[in-house]
């Protein structure tokens, strides 16, 4: 028994089924490497470790050590939750008092502050410790726009009856711009990949706080909730979540599962006496209990037609319908899934739901989602075959090929090597078409996809379903149109050599093999190689550094054997100057 996450459990030990929240590793990443001076301010001993061991499980690896720390993560998160309660206050961070916020970024937990809360307070420091505290971050442009910006919203909601008071302050929205702006500029990567720049990101947020304002709600994800009135919803909501969590120990989010046509996401259900402390009114109370992802969209799942009902209205739609899981019957908002996409398809996917950046990701997998180290390769396999058994047809074909060179992956060419795939052929493996979640035809965990190694590479095949996704891939596949076949995986070891000018990558093992799939194009682009290239930027780094060494070695030789020379050299000058005296 593993006793985790809680004493009595028997989970994996894994950060996915923890239940402390990660931080943004990226933002903390950025502390590290940008204000070295704030990273040294906490957790300088164990801490630094756990920063290490943290990076090492979000590459995929498995270590004992790294199992180790992630159980006294456990512990050390609830520990120390109330680091950085002082700055729920007026006190402004320095260097003294941020230890506690620093340390729980370095250890990958989230605090009484909150993930945004926590931000905020780095880089308010950062500012500070630049000197531009007192610095005009907003040119007059934009001042006149939020001025403009705040005229109309107050003229908007002048007779808007609500409990909280919905009008704003220039003031308050120079906030929200400045704090979206810093956002930007700490971690680019972390906001919609169709922002160009810290003020077009600074506005998204001053619009999605005045609707907020309006409403009483986030379109998306929630930012800046401390500068919303007190009486607002989802101020009150959080404050009052905030409670319960510290009372109770509890997170939302139990499991994240995906079956054959979708992903199921399960929350903890609360006890009726929970309740009560939980909800404001409890004759509103809204029992969701989870959320289905099917045909691209993803929607919540309640206990009651009521409440999907209500929600539906709140998406600008109606009715309801209903999904049968595990014997007990869900009711999910609006009366189909394409009438809940023409409601929804005039809103962007990350405002509906801020953990997808768009369509196209909602389609990735969610290994490929959650794990910034994920690969894929494919290759033209010649004997890629649709075999028929009676009516029952089978995909076999090669999903990787070894000792086989790939094409110029951006700089550098690879490598498999026979025994990267040892231990990995129990993996929980899926058989999809262009790595497509919603395009699943088989599964190793119901034995319709069965996985195998040979001396030419990692063998598969997949017993098709009688869907229309397998029926047009077995056509295509008749008629030579899919050709390929690709695979998905995380690196645990690799090798880089230099042949012939080119750079040349070895993968010895894989630790984690996701799919294999039959595909259309090649998957030889940057984003596929991106991790690849860092590999190979720190195996040219580790490379120089060695010669650096070397050369530093010669030199130190050489110095040496000129310093002898010398000695050498005005030993002989003293010795013929002797003589010289002596006769």
């Amino acid at each position: 028994m593993t006793n985790f996450p809680n004493k009595g459990d028997d989970k994996k030990i894994s950060l996915r089924n923890s239940e402390e929240p990660q931080f943004d590793y990226n933002f903390a990443l950025n502390v590290k490497e940008q204000t070295p001076e704030i990273w040294a301010a906490g957790g300088n001993i164990r801490g630094n470790d756990a920063f290490m061991l943290w990076g090492r499980a979000k590459d995929g690896q498995d270590t004992e050590a790294i199992r180790e720390w992630i159980k006294e993560r456990e512990s050390w998160a609830k520990r120390h939750f109330e680091d950085g309660k002082q700055f729920e206050g007026d006190t402004e961070p320095n260097l003294s008092n941020v230890g506690g916020v620093v340390a729980q970024m370095k250890w990958g937990t989230i605090g009484t502050l909150g993930e945004q809360g926590m931000k905020d307070v780095i880089l308010e420091l950062t500012k500070k410790l630049e000197g531009k505290k007192e610095e005009k971050v907003l040119n007059e442009t934009v001042t006149k726009a939020l001025e403009n910006k705040v005229k109309e919203h107050n003229e908007e909601v002048k007779d808007l009856d609500v409990k909280w008071n919905a009008r704003v302050t220039l003031k308050t929205l120079e906030e929200v711009m400045e704090r979206g702006i810093g956002a930007f500029k700490s971690d680019p990567s972390s906001v919609r990949p169709n922002v160009s720049s810290p003020e077009q990101w600074g506005y998204a947020r001053v619009n999605s706080f005045l609707f907020a304002l309006r409403k009483g709600r986030f379109q998306g994800g929630k930012h800046d909730t401390d500068l919303l009135p007190k009486e607002h919803p989802v101020r009150l909501e959080m404050e009052e979540n905030n409670r319960f969590m510290k009372k109770h120990d509890l997170r939302h989010i139990q499991k994240i599962e995906e079956t054959d046509d979708s992903i199921i996401i399960t929350y903890d259900k609360l006890m009726d006496e929970m309740e009560e402390s939980y909800h404001h009114d409890k004759d509103e109370k809204r029992e969701k209990v989870g959320s289905m992802i099917v045909d691209g969209i993803e929607l919540p799942l309640f206990e009651t037609q009521e409440e999907a009902e209500e929600e539906a209205e709140k998406l600008g739609g109606s009715g309801s319908h209903e999904h049968t899981m595990d014997g007990k019957t869900y009711f999910m908002p609006f009366d189909t899934h394409d009438q809940a996409k023409e409601a929804l398809k005039d809103m962007n996917m990350s405002d509906h739901n801020p953990d997808h950046d768009d369509d196209d990701d909602m389609k990735r997998p969610l290994y490929m989602r959650n794990n910034p180290n994920a690969e894929v390769r494919t290759f033209d396999v010649q004997d890629l075959e649709l075999r028929m058994d009676g009516d029952k047809p089978t995909v076999v074909g090669y999903g990787a090929v070894f000792n086989s060179e790939s094409n110029d992956l951006g700089g550098f060419r690879e490598y498999i090597a026979p025994g990267a795939f040892d231990g990995r052929l129990e993996d929980d493996v899926r058989f999809l078409v262009n790595h497509d979640a919603n395009l699943i035809l088989a599964r190793t965990t119901n034995g319709t996809l069965r996985l195998s190694v040979d001396e030419k590479g990692l063998r598969y095949e997949a017993d098709l379903p009688n869907t229309s996704t397998a029926r047009d891939l077995m056509e295509l596949l008749k008629n030579g149109t899919i050709s390929q076949s690709s695979f998905a995986f995380t690196v645990e070891d690799d090798s880089w050599e230099l042949k012939d000018g080119m750079n040349i990558r070895t993968i010895n093992r894989v630790s984690q093999l996701y799919d294999v799939s039959s595909v259309t194009y090649p998957a030889y682009n940057d984003a596929t190689s991106s991790v690849a290239l860092r590999s190979m930027e720190e195996w040219k780094e580790k490379e120089q550094a060695k010669k650096l060494e070397e050369n530093l070695a010669k030199e130190k030789i050489e110095g040496k054997k000129e310093e002898q020379d010398l000695r050498n050299r005005s030993l002989h000058k003293m010795r013929v100057q002797i003589l010289k005296n002596k006769f």
